[in-house]
């Protein structure tokens, strides 16, 4: 056999062998792509990529504990669906303006992400603005800056691209 052939031959094998290990999933948030039934986010990993090569983090600050907007949004989620909300703490907390982005961990709930606002120096949840829930198999990430986004239209762009969950969903 020529060595051309016998390369084409090998080349050829090799990629029906790759491939037969491979599969798109189509479902309800996109694609998944099975890699030997265990499903991948390729979609979610393309997408957090992109977020962080072109995002601008300048008009939003990470909030700690001592700051007077943190305790108030504490309070805000705390008081949202006692008493099971009565155990939250916030894993990460962000501001860009009036607007407050945070990462809230529950004894009894599962972890949440909620967009709260300034209003008259009343730290408010918008009402539409919060995710609850796992994303696994999906990229936190992007899911859930997409269904924020979604629900609430108004929320500042760069706060939600600067959104990096800090707890494992």
């Amino acid at each position: 056999m020529k060595r051309h052939v016998a390369l084409t031959a090998l080349a050829l094998t090799a990629l029906g062998v790759g491939l037969s290990h491979l599969q798109w999933m189509p479902t309800d948030n996109g694609h998944l792509l099975a890699i030997d039934g265990r499903a991948v986010d390729v979609q979610g990993w393309v997408s957090d990529t992109a977020n962080r090569l072109q995002r601008d983090c300048a008009v939003v600050q990470k909030l700690n504990a001592q700051d007077a907007l943190h305790a108030q949004a504490l309070a805000a989620v705390r008081a949202y669906s006692p008493p099971a909300s009565n155990s939250a703490r916030f894993q990460a907390a962000w501001r860009s303006g009036p607007w407050v982005l945070v990462e809230a961990q529950f004894d009894a709930l599962l972890p949440s992400v909620v967009l709260l606002r300034d209003v008259a120096g009343l730290v408010q949840i918008e009402p539409q603005g919060i995710w609850s829930g796992q994303t696994h198999p999906w990229r936190a990430a992007p899911l859930i800056r997409r269904y924020l986004a979604q629900q609430v239209p108004t929320a500042p762009p760069a706060l939600l691209a600067c959104f990096e969950p800090q707890l494992v969903h």
